[in-house]
C-alpha cells in the first residue's frame, strides 16, 4: 500500500512508530513456525469447522467442503478464515484502524470503525468509501501520540481499514481473499501484509507484501491489478519491486480471488489461480542496524520476508498514486469482500515449502538485489592516502594522525606502535585530551578545500573499528566524535567494551548527537577531522586499528570543493553548466507514478551549450523532477529578500493547459504550496522566471513546518498534478539570489 515516493512527497508511514524492537535489535521475535493467533482467535479456531474453498470468479457464496473428506490441494491446510457469517464483523478476528492521517501517501480520507464504512451482511464484509466531511486523529493508531478522540484533522471523504494484527499473524502460508473490487479515479483498494513485529527496523526494512492493489479501475487504470513487496533501506532510499497484470474479466463486476503463496525466500501471486508474478529473495533485501559490534548488516537469508505479518483489508481514497476523484468519480464506492482464507503447507509448515502451485512460464522479477556494501579507510595499520579524480588529475590526502591535550602529558600516542605483529595506534590518555586523525592539506589543489564529505552517509553511513581497551578508569566514557571545526562537533559515546581483548565497534553516523559543550555540530559536507576519540570523566589506555568509513551504494568520501557549506546565505547555484551546484550532491532525480513517465536529461542547446531537459510521457500518470542535497541546507538568510530565479523554455506544453508548478521541500511533506508560473510561458522562447522566496514562504498549501534552515531540495517543478501528458520543458541558471 505504500508506494515508493521521493522526498519531495512521501509522509511518514505507520510502521516508524515505536515497535517491539530497539536500536540494537533487541526484541521478543516469534519463532513459531507457521501462524501465531491471539487467545480469543486461537479458541474461535479450534470452535470452527474448517473449510476449503474452490477458487475462482463467481458471484454465488461458494459451498463448504469437509477438510475431514477431501484433502487440500497441494498440501495446503486451512488454519485461519472468515466467511462473515454473523450480522456484525468478528472483533476477535479483525480491529478497525481509526485515523485522518493519510496512509502514509497524502490520501483524503479518513478512516472510521462506523457501520457506515464497514458492516456484514448477506455472508459477506463491506467496506464504503464515501464523500462527506469528517474529523479524526491527525497520526496513525500505533503512534504513541495517538488519542482516539483527537478531531485536528478534516477530510472530504471516509471509507475503512481492517487488519488482523495481534489476532491474526502469520509466517508462510496461502493468504487468499475473494472479493468484488470499487471502481473509478481516485478510488484505491488494496489486499496487503505488513510486519507485526517490525524485527529488522522502519519502513519498509521490515517488508510489505501487496497481495492486490488496484488504482483507477475502470477509469484512468483500466483494468489493471499490482502485486508488490517493498523491502530494503529506509524512506526515501526504499526500494520496491512488482508486477502488474490485467485480467480478462473486471475486477468491479464480479467476484474474483486474489492470492499470494508465500515461502521461505519465494512469494507468488495468483489471480483467480492464476499464477502471474514470482519473486525470489535474490531480488529483494533489508540493511539493518544491528548494534555496536556488529553495526549495519544486509539481513539473512530471506529477511526480511521471514517474520510474522499480518493482513490489512481497505480502500483509500486519493493519494500520491490515484491522483485525486474527478467529477466522473460515483460514490458510494465499495469492496465486498466474500472469504478470507489462510491456508498453511503441511508438507513443512516451518519453511511453507512443498505446496507450491508453479505455472513454469512464469519467471522470477530480477528485484532489487543487495546494493554493493562501500567501505573507505582511514587507518589499517597505519593512516591512510585517499585518492580522488578530480577533473582530469589524481589527488591524494594523507590523513595526519594528531592529538590534543589541555596540559602537557595528558596525551601519549603512537600511531606506529606494535601489537602481535601489527602496526597499531596506541594511545595512552593521563588527562582531559583527544587523538583524531586529521585530513590532510589540498593548498596544492584550488579548487579544493581543507576536508573530506561525507556524500549521502547521514543514514547509513558508520564509523568503524578495532578497539583494544588495556585499562579505563571506572564510569569513564569513550566519545567518538567527528569535527569540523570548533564549534561544529558531533559525537557519540560507545559502550566500552571489555578489557584485554579486540572488539569491534560501529558507531551509526546518524547517532551522533550535537555538540553539547558549545552550540554546533559536524557538517558532513566538510569534515576536517574524520575520526576523533577521548574519554570522558577519567583516564584510559586503549589501543586501535582498522578505522574505516562505511556506507551503502550510492555513497562516498569526496574531497571538498570550494564552495560546500551547510549554511548558504549567499547567491548559489542550483543547477549551472549542464550540472547541480556544489552543494546539490544528490544532483537531478524524478519520481513518478509509472516508470518512464517522467525522463530527466542534460542534452545540448544550441544556444546556450549543455541545458537540463525534462519530459512528461504518459496521459495517466503523475511525476516531478528535482535537484536535492543529501543533507539539509540553512536557507534562512533568504527568507526576506531572497528570489528564486531560472531560465525557462517551454518546448511542449503537450495537452497541459492548468499551468507549471515550482517548489521548495525541506523533508517528507514539508514543502512550499504549489506556486504556478503566471503567465505562462510561451512555447519556444527562453524566459527568466523570478519567484520571491517570501511568496514561496507564504503561499497557500504550504507545509507548517517546511523549514528553511533545512531545505534538501531548493527546486522542484512539474506540470500541474493529472494534466502533464506531452509537457516538455528546458531549464538553465537555476539559482537562489540575494
Amino acid at each position: 500500500m505504500y508506494a515508493s515516493f521521493p522526498t519531495l512527497l512521501r509522509n511518514n508511514p505507520v510502521s516508524e512508530f515505536p515497535k517491539t524492537t530497539n536500536d540494537n535489535n533487541e526484541v521478543l521475535m516469534k519463532w513459531n513456525p507457521g501462524f501465531t493467533l491471539s487467545a480469543t482467535a486461537r479458541l474461535s479456531a479450534a470452535a470452527m469447522v474448517l473449510s476449503l474453498f474452490a477458487c475462482g470468479g463467481s458471484s454465488n457464496k461458494p459451498e463448504p467442503t469437509d477438510p475431514d473428506e477431501e484433502t487440500p490441494q497441494n498440501g495446503w491446510e486451512l488454519v485461519w478464515s472468515d466467511d462473515f457469517e454473523g450480522d456484525q464483523i468478528d472483533t476477535s478476528k479483525w480491529s478497525h484502524e481509526v485515523n485522518c492521517a493519510g496512509g502514509g501517501n497524502n490520501e483524503l480520507q479518513c478512516y472510521t470503525e462506523r457501520s457506515e464504512n464497514s458492516y456484514v451482511e448477506d455472508g459477506r464484509l463491506y467496506l464504503v468509501a464515501r464523500e462527506e466531511s469528517y474529523s479524526g486523529p491527525g497520526v496513525f493508531d500505533d503512534d504513541p501520540a495517538y488519542d482516539p478522540d483527537d478531531q485536528s484533522v478534516q477530510r472530504d471523504y471516509t471509507s475503512a481499514r481492517l487488519r488482523t494484527k495481534n489476532l491474526g499473524d502469520w509466517r508462510y502460508g496461502r493468504i487468499e481473499v475473494t472479493a468484488k473490487m470499487p471502481e473509478g479515479q481516485g478510488i484505491w483498494p488494496a489486499i496487503w501484509m505488513m510486519p507485526t513485529d517490525s524485527v529488522y527496523g522502519g519502513w519498509p526494512r521490515s517488508g510489505e507484501i501487496d497481495i492486490f492493489e488496484a488504482v483507477n479501475t475502470n477509469a484512468s487504470g483500466g483494468n489493471e491489478i499490482h502485486g508488490t513487496l517493498h523491502y530494503g533501506r529506509l524512506w526515501p532510499d526504499n526500494q520496491y519491486s512488482g508486477a502488474a497484470f490485467v485480467p480478462e474479466e473486471p475486477i468491479w463486476e464480479d467476484f474474483h480471488t486474489y492470492a499470494v503463496e508465500w515461502e521461505e525466500g519465494e512469494i507468488r501471486w495468483y489471480f483467480n489461480d492464476q499464477h502471474f508474478a514470482t519473486q525470489t529473495q535474490d531480488g529483494w533485501f533489508t540493511y539493518t542496524w544491528n548494534g555496536q559490534e556488529e553495526g549495519f548488516q544486509m539481513g539473512p537469508g530471506a529477511a526480511p520476508f521471514d517474520q510474522d505479518f499480518h493482513l490489512i483489508i481497505n480502500v483509500a481514497v486519493g493519494g500520491n498514486w490515484p491522483g485525486s476523484p474527478n467529477a466522473e468519480t460515483q460514490f458510494p464506492q465499495q469492496m465486498v469482500v466474500d472469504s478470507v482464507r489462510v491456508y498453511q503447507c503441511s508438507e513443512d509448515p516451518s519453511t511453507g515449502k512443498g505446496c507450491a502451485t508453479v505455472d513454469p512460464d512464469v519467471d522470477p522479477l530480477t528485484g532489487n538485489p543487495a546494493p554493493e556494501v562501500n567501505a573507505f579507510s582511514l587507518y589499517e595499520n597505519g593512516p591512510a592516502v585517499l585518492t580522488h579524480e578530480v577533473g582530469d588529475q589524481e589527488v591524494t590526502n594523507a590523513l595526519v594522525p594528531a592529538y590534543y591535550e589541555a596540559s602537557p602529558g595528558n596525551v601519549t600516542a603512537d600511531p606506529d606502535a606494535l601489537h602481535d605483529g601489527e602496526t597499531v595506534w596506541d594511545i595512552q590518555f593521563n588527562g582531559p585530551g583527544n587523538v583524531f586523525l586529521m585530513s590532510g592539506s589540498m593548498e596544492d589543489t584550488p579548487e579544493l578545500e581543507d576536508g573530506l564529505r561525507f556524500t549521502n552517509m547521514s543514514v547509513y553511513g558508520e564509523l568503524r573499528f578495532d578497539l583494544f581497551v588495556e585499562s579505563i578508569d571506572e564510569d569513564t566514557q569513550l566519545l567518538v566524535k567527528l569535527d569540523s571545526g570548533w564549534p561544529n562537533v558531533s559525537y557519540h559515546a560507545i559502550d566500552v567494551p571489555e578489557t584485554g581483548e579486540w572488539t569491534s565497534v560501529s558507531v551509526r553516523i546518524s547517532d551522533l548527537l550535537p555538540n553539547d559543550i558549545e552550540p554546533g555540530e559536524v557538517d558532513l559536507n566538510r569534515v576536517l577531522n574524520v575520526f576523533v576519540i577521548e574519554p570522558e570523566g577519567g583516564l584510559a589506555h586503549i589501543k586501535l586499528n582498522n578505522i574505516h568509513v562505511r556506507c551503502l551504494a550510492d555513497c562516498a568520501l569526496d574531497p571538498v570543493p570550494v564552495g560546500v557549506s551547510s549554511v548558504l546565505d549567499e547567491t548559489f547555484a542550483v543547477f549551472e553548466d549542464g550540472e547541480p551546484g556544489v552543494n546539490w550532491d544528490f544532483g537531478v532525480g524524478s519520481w513518478d507514478n509509472d516508470s518512464g513517465h517522467v525522463s530527466v536529461d542534460v542534452v545540448e542547446d544550441s544556444d546556450r551549450g549543455p541545458v537540463l531537459e525534462v519530459a512528461f510521457n504518459s496521459a495517466d500518470h503523475n511525476g516531478l523532477a528535482f535537484i536535492q542535497a543529501t543533507s539539509g541546507k540553512d536557507l534562512t538568510a533568504f527568507a526576506e529578500d531572497g528570489q528564486l530565479v531560472f531560465d525557462l523554455q517551454v518546448v511542449d506544453y503537450g495537452t497541459n493547459t492548468s499551468g507549471l508548478v515550482v517548489k521548495a521541500e525541506s523533508g517528507p511533506a514539508t514543502g512550499t504550496g504549489d506556486y504556478i508560473i503566471t503567465p505562462a510561458p510561451p512555447v519556444g522562447e527562453w524566459v527568466e522566471v523570478v519567484i520571491d522566496v517570501a511568496d514561496m514562504l507564504q503561499h497557500p498549501g504550504t507545509a507548517d513546518n517546511f523549514a528553511l534552515d533545512s531545505v534538501n531540495t531548493p527546486f522542484v517543478i512539474l506540470p500541474v498534478w493529472d494534466d502533464q501528458h506531452g509537457v516538455r520543458l528546458r531549464l538553465d541558471n537555476i539559482y537562489w539570489v540575494r
